[in-house]
């Protein structure tokens, strides 16, 4: 069985993780379990978005995930509409997005109780995976939902012993491998086997310091999974699971170190595309970047017009258009935005979504 690309993970009883960064959440080292679970979540929660935005559009918001769906567009879930001491609430609410009709609400009537920081589709059972870390009312759970595409239906599934700090962590699906990938914040590499609904430690030679809030993307066509930045970095990374062994790639020119980036694969030109993020003291950033891993060059694209500088943002590769698409963020945690961008990398363009 073989997953999309791009922070992914699948299968119907799939991921359970366990987070230890906040209070009241399980220790390092703690093993937790439950048995499966299969509930009917309650209604998405919701609140007044920063700006108005038209009826039968998603709000504004920031933390969101975003994924590609394949032939079926770019899906999203959740977020928060501020930070939590900025008025802001939880976002359980599920959308769809194609380029020739737009934003489509999806889940309606339920929803998981709990938001993310990892995703992932398995595009042979149409199921979507959502790892759990934080709870309404931005309590620390160990929660996973599983999302069915064609029959627009939310399930919790079973909680099992996986890495516990995971907390601002990303993840991405390695194709070839068939595993998830995670960085968790002691440095430790976890891969999820999905066929076997297990978790290992991989314990690679060396790797890269502990982290939060940093971005990954799989490679498809290198088969690695490319780190870069988050909390305090601003280096990059790229793992090989076959060899079990992460790389400090050290490029020549690099992105200035940020957090609350986003990053995504574009399988035309075969490029790892950065964009925006948090720098030094928060402050929001606008550039735009490609990481070539065989040539191990990053380059600043400087494309005409682009989003405003943001960070808190997500993107995703749309399959449908050859294209990434943006979506949220904002400048500071209490000014998430409504705005929809999307990127032709073959023309270096951005545009605002129709």
């Amino acid at each position: 069985m073989r997953l999309w690309p791009c922070a992914r993970l699948a299968r119907i009883a799939v991921i359970s993780v366990i987070v230890g960064a906040c209070a009241g959440s399980p220790t390092r080292g703690e093993v937790v379990s439950s048995a499966t679970q299969a509930v009917t979540p309650t209604r998405a929660t919701t609140a007044a978005p920063n700006t108005p935005v038209p009826a039968g559009q998603p709000l504004g918001r920031g933390y969101h995930l975003l994924l590609d769906l394949g032939d079926r567009g770019v899906w999203m879930f959740g977020g928060e509409t501020a930070g939590p001491r900025l008025g802001g609430r939880e976002l359980m609410d599920t959308w769809t997005y194609q380029r020739s009709s737009g934003w489509s609400e999806r889940g309606r009537g339920s929803a998981p109780t709990a938001t993310g920081d990892a995703i992932a589709y398995d595009a042979a059972s149409g199921r979507v995976v959502v790892l759990a870390f934080e709870g309404p009312s931005y309590e620390s759970v160990s929660e996973t939902w599983v999302y069915d595409v064609s029959a627009d239906r939310w399930e919790r599934r079973a909680l099992g012993a996986g890495p516990l700090a995971v907390h601002g962590a990303r993840a991405a699906y390695a194709a070839k491998a068939d595993r998830l990938i995670v960085l968790d914040e002691f440095g430790e590499t976890w891969a999820y086997d999905v066929d076997t609904d297990t978790w290992t430690k991989r314990a690679p030679a060396s790797h890269p310091p502990g982290r939060r809030y940093y971005a990954m993307a799989y490679d498809e066509a290198a088969d690695r999974v490319i780190l870069f930045g988050g909390l305090g970095s601003g280096d990059t990374w790229a793992y090989d699971f076959a060899s079990n062994a992460w790389k400090d790639m050290a490029p020549p020119t690099s992105p200035s170190a940020r957090l609350y980036h986003a990053m995504a694969y574009d399988k035309k030109t075969a490029r790892v595309i950065l964009f925006g993020g948090a720098g030094t003291g928060e402050q929001p950033l606008g550039d735009t970047w490609s990481y070539d891993y065989r040539a191990n060059t990053w380059t600043e694209l400087r494309p005409q017009t682009a989003p405003s500088a943001r960070a808190w943002h997500s993107m995703a590769y749309d399959a449908v258009g050859g294209s990434i698409v943006l979506f949220g963020g904002g400048t500071d945690r209490a000014h998430f935005g409504a705005d929809t961008w999307i990127y032709d990398p073959a023309r270096n363009a951005w545009s605002p979504a129709p």
